[in-house]
């Protein structure tokens, strides 16, 4: 079944993170938002998310296949604009595939030793288990590591037709095309945020931000800076 997935990471979180613990608190701000919007917003069947977490990001998936993928990328934008008032950014990419269990594929002698928290008992130690694998996961994390680099969303071309009207967009290469996360706006965008209590800076605070963001690091983000002003700062073609 192609649920849809927003596999979503922290950008430079490997950079910044002996710099007074940004990268953690931005991880915890994306972490804490995903929480809020799957329980206070869809906490029930059959609208519930599934969320997991792989190292600096998390990939959240739907429970069923959707025509439209208007309550992904609005979910996908809620979450960008939220780790944006950490003066951190994220990147975020929209694919489908599947997602499922993976630990009856696992060794028996392995498994007869999990807990409840996906911990193996290593003697004093311990090994930590990733319940979960599927096509989903790979598309995300494909898409995610190739170009265009940058606080970006990303979604195949192929499934443009299926978002919201509104929504501003540039090609981002053959198969892909960028949104603008910052100049949408919609009811279900507004009710999300309100709802799970989210940061939703103006237009112009996440551009100053990201303004500020682009002067620090221009020398060693030549590529991310350009996409930023390519991708998000200038003007598109609306859907």
């Amino acid at each position: 079944m192609n649920r849809w997935a927003i596999y979503i990471d922290i950008q430079g979180f490997g950079a910044l993170w002996d710099k007074e613990d940004k990268a953690i608190l931005a991880l915890g701000e994306l972490m804490r938002a995903i929480y809020r919007i799957g329980k206070i917003c869809f906490p029930n069947f059959p609208d519930r998310l599934f969320a997991h977490q792989f190292g600096d990001g998390f990939i959240i998936v739907s429970d069923f296949e959707e025509e439209t993928l208007e309550r992904c990328v609005t979910i996908a934008i809620a979450l960008l604009r939220h780790v944006s008032s950490t003066d951190c950014f994220a990147k975020a990419v929209i694919v489908e595939g599947a997602m499922m269990d993976i630990k009856g594929l696992y060794p028996d002698e392995v498994m007869d030793n999990l807990n409840s928290n996906s911990l193996v008992d290593l003697g004093a130690g311990l090994m930590t288990i990733v319940p979960v694998m599927g096509t989903a996961l790979i598309r995300g994390v494909k898409l995610d590591k190739n170009p265009p680099k940058g606080p970006l969303l990303i979604i195949e071309k192929e499934k443009i037709d299926r978002l919201p009207q509104g929504l501003s967009t540039s090609d981002a290469g053959e198969e892909v095309v960028s949104i603008n996360w910052i100049t949408y706006q919609s009811d279900l965008l507004s009710d999300i945020q309100r709802r799970a209590n989210l940061k939703s800076p103006s237009h112009i605070e996440m551009e100053e931000s990201l303004l500020r963001y682009c002067k620090e690091n221009e020398k060693n983000l030549e590529e991310w800076v350009k996409n930023v002003h390519k991708y998000l700062l200038s003007r598109k073609d609306i859907i």
